[in-house]
Formats: structure tokens, C-alpha cells, sequence
């Protein structure tokens, strides 16, 4: 079966001959293929070529192919080209560091064609599938910015509470997958106001109790929204849950204590922090010291994780906290909201 003609490979191998040989092979069952000579070379072009797969192998001059595969994997924009070491290296150690490296399968030197075409047909499937999720989850991501289109004062807000959440998380010693969990649950996280009616939204006075019931449900329905695709699954939690409180007093499901995963807790401050910073049609943004002592009854409330809040303060917002900017028209005065972290 041959490959699509947009399917890109780049071999990267200091032996010319070698290098030539897997071109040769590969072209014939239809992929565009470049070459490069050692793991520098091959870094410039990834950049301008762009490869949907990688055959690398790893003892090169220059940079090996262990760390070019390391370097892959640590750019936002290279971490999902699969990496197939194509080497004569066979002990297990060699192949634990491959594993290490980022490496998604191997072949031993000379690879034969049958199984070579079979690896490297494998890994382009499982790249497209993993394309097609990125590419929804960049639709959800677009349907979560429309809802601050919607509001015309919270510009902005999903990405600052994105940062916090992720500086928080890093600072407490999250580990890398769990921070970049982080950052897409402070984007979504309020995606369900999809569903509010702008008149809610943007209601300059207090919610009546049933306009405060539609507001509650941003939080489920936002779940709803996700949940289908399967790569958002660890950022369910947070858009659920980031209004729950560890006395059980927040909402949708009443949650209290460990019950509530110290992402979404994370998630919970930006999200306060923010909202509190920020003007709305309820209220003046308030500034660092007034917000600040505003969580802080929360936290003697046994609503907020005390220590998540206090390492927040001390190390977060010095380096992040900005003014916010002072959006719609002038209050006369602070008015009351029964949700004011909306």
C-alpha cells in the first residue's frame, strides 16, 4: 500500500550510502523524503521541512541521535513527529536511553524493506489520529475564546488564569504533563458559558436566583462539551469543577476535601484571582491587596487550600500579576453577586 504523496520523512544517518539506501526505498512506496547528514543538520530541516516522521540514527558527530530526539520532544512544535532509530546499537541499555529519549520504535541496521514500510506505515496512522485530535481540541479551544467574545469584560481572562495556574503548578513540582493539563484546563475551564445568554453575562446588578442556577450550569455543561474527545480527559476535572470548595459548599456536585484534585484547586485560585481582578458588570477590579484579602477569608472559610494560596502569593504573583485593564464603562459603586468567581 503505497503512502500519501503529503506523508514527509526525514532520515538523518552520517553514512551517505546508508542515507541514500532508505531514500531510495522510501520514495518507491511514494513519501517525500530529505536527508540529513547528523542531528544539527537534521534540526534545521525539521524546521523547514516539517517531516511527518523521522528515521534517525544515533551515533552522529555533532548531536546524537539521542539528543535530537530529546530536542524533538522539548519544542511545542516538533514533540509529536514520531522518531524511529534506525541503529546498529542492540543492548538493552541503548534501547532504554532510546526509550528515555522519546524514541517511538526501533530498527537494527540494515532494516529490511517489508518491515521498514511496516513501521513506518504504523507510525503515520497513529500521527494522523493524533492530528485529527489536536486539530478538535483547537475547535474546543476557538468555542472557549467565542465565550469571552460574548463577554465584554473578560478579555483576556482564560489565558491569565491558563498562567497563573501553570506557574502555580510548576512551582509546587508538577510534572510537565500535568502542568500542560494546566494550561488547556485554564482555557476551557469556562467554555460551558457557551450555553448563557449574553443578557446574564453581561447583567450589570445582581443575578436572581434562577439567573444564578443558569450560571451554575456553565460548569456541567462545559463537561458535556468535552468529554466526547478522549485527549481532553485529564482536563475534565477542572472545567467540572472549578467552582467545588473543600467545605462543600461550591457547585456542581458538592465535592469537599481530597475529593477535589489539586489541579482543579490550582485552577480554582487563578480562576478567583482573576475574576477579582478584574472589572465586571458587577463590580470594580479590585486591587492586588483588596483581592488578595478577599481569598484570604476563603481560605480561614476552609473553602480555598490554604497552602496552594499562600505559594501562590508568595511566589506567583510577583513575577505575574499585571494591573488589569479597566474594561466598559465606569461603576459607581461595588454591586453585589451571588457568584463573584464567575
Amino acid at each position: 500500500m503505497d503512502a500519501p504523496a503529503a506523508s514527509k520523512i526525514l532520515v538523518v544517518d552520517d553514512e551517505s550510502p546508508f542515507r541514500e539506501m532508505l531514500k531510495v526505498i522510501l520514495e518507491a512506496a511514494g513519501y517525500r523524503v530529505e536527508t540529513a547528514s547528523d542531528g544539527e543538520e537534521a534540526w534545521s530541516q525539521v524546521r523547514e521541512f516539517a517531516p511527518d516522521l523521522v528515521l534517525t540514527d544515533v551515533m552522529m558527530p555533532k548531536l546524537n541521535g539521542y539528543d535530537f530526539c530529546k530536542r524533538l520532544r522539548a519544542d511545542r512544535e516538533t514533540w509529536r513527529i514520531p522518531v524511529i532509530f534506525v541503529t546498529s546499537l542492540s543492548s538493552t541499555e541503548d534501547k532504554v536511553a532510546g526509550i528515555e529519549a522519546g524514541a517511538d520504535d526501533f530498527l537494527h541496521k540494515p532494516p529490511s524493506r517489508v518491515e521498514l514500510l511496516a513501521r513506518v506505515r504504523s507510525l503515520l496512522r497513529i500521527k494522523t489520529l493524533h492530528d485529527s485530535l489536536e486539530e478538535a481540541e483547537n475547535v474546543i479551544t476557538t468555542l472557549a475564546l467565542t465565550v469571552e467574545a460574548k463577554d465584554n469584560y473578560t478579555e483576556g481572562h482564560t489565558e491569565r488564569v491558563s498562567a497563573y495556574a501553570m506557574a502555580l503548578g510548576k512551582t509546587i513540582g508538577l510534572e510537565a504533563e500535568e502542568v500542560a493539563a494546566l494550561r488547556r484546563g485554564g482555557m476551557l475551564h469556562d467554555i460551558g458559558k457557551i450555553g448563557t445568554p449574553e443578557s446574564i453575562l453581561n447583567k450589570p446588578g445582581a443575578l436572581t436566583r434562577e439567573e444564578f442556577e443558569v450560571i451554575k450550569g456553565h460548569a456541567a455543561i462545559g463537561h458535556g462539551i468535552c468529554k466526547p474527545l478522549r485527549s481532553l480527559a485529564p482536563v475534565l476535572p477542572m472545567i467540572r469543577w472549578h467552582h467545588e470548595k473543600l467545605d462543600g459548599s461550591g457547585y456542581p456536585d458538592g465535592l469537599k476535601g481530597e475529593q477535589i484534585p489539586i489541579a482543579v484547586r490550582i485552577v480554582t485560585i487563578a480562576d478567583i484571582y482573576d475574576a477579582l481582578r478584574t472589572r465586571r458588570p458587577y463590580k470594580i477590579a479590585f486591587p492586588q491587596d483588596q483581592a488578595l484579602d478577599l481569598i484570604q477569608q476563603e481560605v480561614k472559610a476552609g473553602q480555598l487550600d490554604k497552602d496552594l494560596v499562600q505559594t501562590f502569593v508568595d511566589h506567583i504573583l510577583p513575577v505575574l500579576d499585571v494591573e488589569t485593564r479597566p474594561l466598559g464603562p465606569p461603576l459607581a459603586k461595588i454591586t453585589s453577586h451571588p457568584d463573584l468567581t464567575t
